[in-house]
């Protein structure tokens, strides 16, 4: 099996797509039976974060790989086909639908609409097809026109360091963050481009709010910078939000970070998985997200579900969690409990499952 990891290669390795990747490359390797995995990693950075050209660029090592090493199928982790390669010979992983659904609503330019249109032909065509949740199966059936039956949904996984247990260097790990000791809320993700999915004003809104009440605490956003960390400043400012932009953190570091926190928030209107809910449950920090996408069927009653957009709702679930002793340490019991139904290992054996039935049709 070929597994085309460019996007370790470009934004996407800081975002959660990235470490779906890196995550399940090493539980493959790490599987005492697991199939013999060849790895495409371009050299270098991607030069462009167009999509098109992103994923054209990627193609030459991609398909010249799968050429020299003929294997018997080839996995797209990151959503996107290899092309040149035979389809029916292809696995890809689906993690949302949303380019096509808000292509639907707000017409595209024609380089996207291109880039969409061909995306959506390849993946019709493909032997088979991996949604990252069911939400995203029913989802992609719908967008795509295809049939939902095609799609296995394999869920993504948690591991240590992301654990209730605390570590040795966490209050370190929070400093050097900048995240004050004595409480503070957390949200994790890429800040590197604006995206309104995560709805982060709305959560700069909902703390201002607070802080307006006087029960606002500080609040960390821990992703790598850009456009959109220097656009969130701005309003903080505005809103007297005490905010802290400590950039893309290590594993070890994001764990302390939700460890100590208040609450961690999540108040997206959409996720088609939602792997930060899932690491901030595992590491039992008091959970608020967005009653959207595949959120209220992760979560479950490990988080306070939110109305997507609602910065009043939001404030009032924030702040039930910072004044009230009993909520906080329900949601911080239920989090790690709901989290251990999810691993990497899972993960890699069912991914695997599908490896095994693609190779015996090819």
């Amino acid at each position: 099996m070929l597994v085309d990891a460019t996007a370790l290669r470009d934004g996407r390795s800081a975002a959660g797509i990235g470490r779906y990747v890196a995550r399940l490359l090493a539980a493959l390797e790490a599987l005492p039976d697991g199939p013999r995995v060849t790895v495409v990693r371009p050299p270098g950075r991607a030069r462009s974060e167009n999509r098109g050209w992103r994923w054209l660029a990627g193609q030459p090592w991609a398909l010249g790989t799968a050429v020299a090493r003929r294997p018997v199928a080839v996995h797209g982790p990151a959503g996107e086909p290899v092309l040149g390669w035979p389809l029916r010979r292809q696995v890809v992983t689906v993690h949302d639908v949303v380019p096509w659904t808000a292509a639907a609503a707000h017409p595209p330019g024609p380089g996207l609409a291109a880039y969409l249109a061909v995306q959506r032909r390849l993946l019709r065509g493909c032997g088979a097809l991996i949604a990252v949740s069911a939400t995203v199966a029913a989802e992609a059936a719908a967008a795509l026109d295809i049939p939902e039956a095609r799609f296995a949904v394999v869920a993504e996984g948690v591991e240590a360091p992301f654990t209730s247990e605390p570590g040795a260097a966490d209050a370190r790990l929070r400093a050097a963050a900048g995240a004050p000791e004595g409480g503070y809320l957390v949200w994790a993700g890429s800040l590197r481009s604006p995206d309104p999915r995560k709805a982060l004003d709305v959560l700069v809104e909902a703390v201002g709010l607070l802080e307006k009440e006087g029960r606002g605490v500080p609040l960390v956003l821990a992703g790598a910078p850009g456009a959109a960390s220097v656009e969130l400043a701005g309003l903080a400012r505005e809103r007297s939000v005490r905010l802290h932009l400590p950039g893309f953190v290590s594993d070890e570091a994001l764990a302390a970070l939700y460890r100590g926190a208040a609450a961690a928030v999540l108040p997206s209107r959409h996720e088609g998985f939602g792997l930060p809910a899932l690491e901030a449950m595992a590491c039992g920090a008091p959970l608020v997200a967005g009653r959207a996408g595949n959120l209220p069927d992760l979560c479950g009653d490990a988080a306070l579900l939110v109305s997507p957009g609602d910065a009043r709702e939001l404030a009032s679930a924030l702040g039930a969690v910072l004044g009230d002793v009993e909520v906080a340490a329900r949601l911080r019991a239920a989090g790690p409990r709901r989290a251990d139904a999810f691993s990497w290992r899972r993960c890699a054996e069912e991914t695997s499952a599908v490896y095994r039935a693609i190779c015996s049709g090819a």
